[in-house]
């Protein structure tokens, strides 16, 4: 009996998730209610809020787990231009497989406050393990500033731009280009 109840709480959990995701390619994040969403899943509201106090908090434990999926991703990285290359390949796999609903929340249809929360964790994570990795003199808390800024944006605006036009390059491809743009070699 108590397995039945665990696997109805996880298909129900994976229902909203879906209809989250399906409700972001038809409009935008501040448009989508609790309601909506239920609907979307065919699900009640106390399903929902079996989960989620609300569509920010199913947003923020959606955020969560990119968070480990990337720390766990960074954690051991060898110095070596190819572990850079998989790293942003795998996120980009991520991106376009598991992690849709994340996806979307970049896309135009998001939310701009859930993307400013987007780009301050990849600036976080930039700063505790990009900036160890690369082989650019920094002079200054300022120069440091000003080069975490530049490559949190450019990442994001990237990524929200292949985001909104439907993932359509490979994610090698997106690699293979942001490798051209930006030139940063790990030490």
């Amino acid at each position: 009996m108590e397995n039945k109840k665990d696997i109805r709480f996880y298909k129900t959990k994976e229902r909203i998730i879906t209809a989250m995701i399906q409700l972001l390619k038809e409009k935008n994040f501040e448009q989508i209610t609790v309601k909506n969403i239920c609907e979307s899943a065919e699900i009640s509201r106390s399903g929902f809020y079996l989960h989620y106090l609300d569509k920010y908090d199913l947003v923020e434990k959606n955020q969560i787990e990119l968070i480990h999926y990337v720390n766990n991703l960074l954690q051991d990285i060898p110095k070596t231009h190819a572990t850079k290359n998989t790293i942003m390949l795998d996120m980009l796999n991520y991106l376009k497989t598991d992690g849709q609903l994340l996806a979307l929340l970049i896309s135009k249809h998001g939310s701009t406050e859930i993307q400013e929360q987007i780009k301050n964790l990849i600036k976080e994570n930039a700063l505790k393990n990009t900036i160890s990795h690369i082989n650019i003199k920094i002079d200054s808390e300022v120069e440091k500033h000003y080069f975490i800024a530049f490559f949190s944006n450019a990442l994001f605006g990237v990524l929200q731009e292949w985001i909104n036009n439907g993932q359509k390059e490979s994610p090698e491809y997106i690699v293979n280009l942001m490798n051209k743009v930006i030139k940063i070699d790990l030490v």
